[in-house]
């Protein structure tokens, strides 16, 4: 195992905890619910991903990580009732990261060739992945409360299928391993969030 690898899969371990915690506070709670520690766990994961990710040269998946990461902080601060507007390095670091893969094009086989419906369908899956949490964040600065709106769910859900898709054809199982379960936790917190709005009585967010 390269140290690239070892990083990425250090990641994946720091993400499928946090989506283990929510979903069992959520399963107890009976709806969707945002522990801090969550955030907590996002951001140690993507800095092990990301890490990996850039040493791999996979410069196509960074700009996910980059975009989250200003967003985990974000989320961070508003769980603690901060004052400080929304943070704008998720547009620096789309920037940034954007640069990187035109400078790699070549690398990522963007010219025409035969890979390039899988690079499409790898561009369009990060760009969900990663529209989630700011459509997350925004209504999170909306209402002054971090919480996953029902949306947040359905774009993790869509993104990670076409993910995963990109990743199998990369042929990489520290990344495919992600995407493989990243559908799971998406798909119970929407039917949590349908049978609370089912029944109206149910515990709802303050």
């Amino acid at each position: 195992m390269t140290v690239g690898e070892g990083l990425v899969w250090t990641g994946q371990a720091f993400y499928f905890s946090r989506f283990l915690i929510q979903w069992m506070m959520s399963e107890r709670a009976k709806r969707s619910v945002t522990p801090r520690v969550f955030w907590w766990l996002s951001l140690y994961g993507v800095l092990f991903a990301c890490s990996g990710t850039i040493i791999q040269q996979e410069w196509l998946l960074v700009p996910a990580f980059l975009i989250n990461a200003a967003v985990y902080g974000r989320n961070l601060l508003i769980t603690k009732k901060s004052n400080l507007g929304p943070i704008p390095a998720a547009l620096v670091g789309f920037v940034a990261a954007s640069a990187l893969i035109y400078l790699n094009r070549d690398k990522l086989g963007i010219s025409g060739d035969d890979g390039l419906i899988w690079i499409l369908i790898g561009v369009v899956g990060q760009a969900i992945f990663a529209s989630r949490f700011i459509v997350q964040w925004y209504l999170s600065e909306k209402r002054g409360l971090s919480h996953f709106p029902i949306g947040f769910w359905w774009l993790s859900l869509i993104g990670a299928m076409l993910n995963l898709v990109y990743t199998i054809w990369l042929g990489k199982p520290e990344f495919i391993a992600g995407y493989v379960i990243a559908w799971l936790v998406p798909m119970r917190n929407i039917l949590l969030e349908r049978r609370r709005h089912a029944h109206p009585k149910a515990p709802t967010l303050p």
